[in-house]
């Protein structure tokens, strides 16, 4: 453990989504300049970053079979992400990965990329354990949920009639494509699978459009906003006063 205040550790946390808008949210690991100053190693911080990167996908998979409850017709798209998502978990938690990534990368073209991964994969073998993974995954589960909670609310708003559980699998399918499309902050290709979505399920073009912009205003945006406001507030606790000059001889 390291010896970090938890409201300047919430600080940095917030301060990260202010480069959420970056491909797979890579621009979060801002996170480990700050905390480097308090002895964590970068190693240990990106650990921590590609951990909460895979729970978020496990999450968002498991979140996207609700779908399945109102239109079963799409559950081919809903089991090729889930079983490559599974499968990736399983994968990643699996002790003898970083050993077998340094023998494949030896003499290899690409050699180096395996060893780093080796690497990350041995930093954050204390995250990957199951119970720290069932907890984080839970966490996650509950956090996505209710942004897509947030699409539920915006949606009967404006008089379009989806079930809570739809709307949880539509954004959860949405931010994955997103992610998939590498595009910073899945910009363009979520909203155009929102509004998809959301046009299969009853809702007219421009009504579909129009909530699919209300609710990344209300998730994506806001936490950049928040990030901004948390970014700007380390920035006056970072500044130096310059002492006054001695009034005294």
């Amino acid at each position: 453990g390291h010896a970090l205040p938890a409201g300047r550790h919430l600080l940095y946390y917030l301060a990260g989504f202010t480069l959420t808008v970056t491909p797979g949210k890579a621009g979060e690991a801002v996170r480990s300049l700050y905390l480097h100053p308090y002895g964590v190693a970068y190693a240990q911080s990106l650990a921590a970053l590609f951990v909460e990167r895979l729970l978020d996908v496990l999450a968002m998979s498991l979140l996207a079979l609700l779908i399945l409850l109102a239109r079963p017709d799409y559950a081919w798209l809903v089991a090729i992400a889930g079983v490559l998502t599974l499968g990736l978990g399983w994968l990643i938690t699996r002790t003898w990965l970083p050993e077998k990534l340094r023998g494949w990368g030896q003499g290899h073209r690409y050699g180096h990329q395996s060893g780093r991964l080796a690497r990350l994969l041995d930093s954050a073998a204390a995250l990957l354990r199951p119970a720290y993974l069932l907890f984080g995954l839970s966490l996650g589960i509950v956090s996505w949920g209710l942004e897509g909670l947030s699409l539920y609310l915006i949606a009967h708003d404006v008089g379009v009639e989806v079930t809570l559980a739809t709307s949880i699998g539509v954004y959860a399918i949405a931010v994955l494509a997103g992610a998939l499309s590498l595009l910073p902050g899945g910009l363009g290709s979520t909203e155009a699978i929102m509004g998809v979505l959301l046009v299969a399920f009853g809702a007219d073009g421009a009504t579909a459009v129009a909530i699919t912009l209300l609710c990344r205003i209300a998730t994506l945006w806001f936490a950049v906003a928040l990030g901004g406001v948390a970014t700007g507030v380390l920035g006056i606790g970072h500044k130096r006063i310059t002492p006054a000059p001695s009034l005294t001889k």
